[in-house]
């Protein structure tokens, strides 16, 4: 593919990992076991013991934060 284009998404995952690292420990967990590990709902809920509701409040809120975060080192410099 396009060189240029490879390094601005590979670029963009560097921004997307530090800033899911900046997330609380319990919401940057619950988003990774659900967006890269692909766990379904009922797998992450069992294993954490939570409830379908608790989680989908605080994937939410790990989604503001992560929105936030890319606006802010991301949009915002220009990089997109």
């Amino acid at each position: 593919g396009n060189p240029e284009e490879q390094l601005r998404s590979q670029q963009f995952f560097q921004v997307l990992e530090a800033c899911t690292t900046q997330l609380p420990a319990n919401q940057g967990r619950l988003f990774l076991m659900r967006e890269w590990l692909e766990l379904s709902s009922d797998e992450i809920c069992k294993e954490l013991a939570l409830t379908p509701t608790n989680l989908y409040v605080q994937l939410h809120r790990a989604r503001l934060r992560l929105r936030a975060c890319l606006a802010l080192t991301w949009f915002m410099n220009g990089s997109a």
